[in-house]
């Protein structure tokens, strides 16, 4: 048999045994938890990194316009529609919402969107064009939260180098939104063609002006209600009417202050009146 004294050390050897075994154990716990806080932190920063920055909702920079029941444009003999004369693609649509909707000159139909915003309207033109205005037809009360509240319209060449020259605001419309586009004028070029002209008139001539672009795109910001994707029933895009060879139409009155000339001889008389 054991002595006594055998005993006691063996009994302090297992409990020094079960301390050490504690130790290490707690040891490994804490670092697992170190461990896992620093996933924790690492994967905090992967979605701070992948998250999408928010638009910025700043609205001292648009331009709030209401809704009219008519576009006087349809009717102003100086301008003339020139949707036609372009290339149109959307960012998306649902299938049987889309371009022929959305120029079909019928208020029952619209474009809807199918992704996700902003929604973009894109119009080339194969020569630079003069551009005096866009306009849309929005119908909130049929529409809803799939109207369109904040629209960006930007101008260039291409696709790579547009530039935003307009953002509207506008609060339920119900009709037609008529944007218009002016040119920007280097002031620098512009005092040397018109030393004398004071600030107001340069201002009113500016705004006569209309943009010259091959791309415009129309960028569908936000919609009400916080939608997501929305509908826009009708666009058209307006420039001047012109006249290949003498620039800006002329009216008859105009073109003859005393009035048509009466041709005399046989073969002239079929130019004494406009066919």
């Amino acid at each position: 048999m054991d002595s006594d004294e055998e005993i006691m050390q063996r009994d302090a050897t297992r409990s020094g045994d079960a301390e050490d075994f504690s130790e290490e154990g707690s040891t490994n716990d804490n670092s697992n938890d170190d461990a896992q806080d620093g996933d924790d932190q690492d994967d905090s920063q992967e979605e701070d990194d992948n998250t999408i920055p928010h638009e910025n909702t700043d609205l001292s920079e648009s331009t709030i316009i209401k809704a009219t029941p008519e576009l006087a444009s349809l009717t102003n003999p100086n301008v003339r529609e020139i949707s036609h004369e372009a290339t149109w693609s959307l960012s998306s649509s649902k299938t049987g919402n889309g371009i022929r909707e959305l120029m079909d000159s019928n208020f029952e139909t619209y474009w809807q969107s199918d992704g996700v915003h902003p929604h973009l309207i894109n119009i080339h033109f194969s020569k630079r064009k003069a551009v005096s205005e866009v306009a849309f037809y929005l119908d909130y009360s049929l529409d809803e939260s799939y109207t369109p509240k904040r629209i960006g319209i930007k101008s260039g060449v291409t696709f790579h180098d547009l530039v935003e020259v307009k953002v509207i605001e506008m609060k339920e419309p119900c009709g037609w939104v008529s944007v218009p586009l002016h040119a920007e004028i280097d002031p620098l070029d512009d005092d040397l063609d018109h030393p004398e002209e004071d600030m107001e008139a340069k201002e009113k001539r500016v705004k006569k002006k209309p943009l010259r672009t091959h791309f415009i795109q129309i960028c569908v910001l936000s919609m009400a209600q916080n939608g997501r994707d929305t509908h826009m029933r009708q666009v058209k895009i307006f420039g001047p009417k012109v006249n290949n060879n003498t620039g800006p139409m002329k009216s008859p009155t105009n073109m003859f202050p005393l009035g048509l000339p009466a041709f005399k001889s046989v073969g002239l008389s079929q130019f004494s009146s406009i066919r």
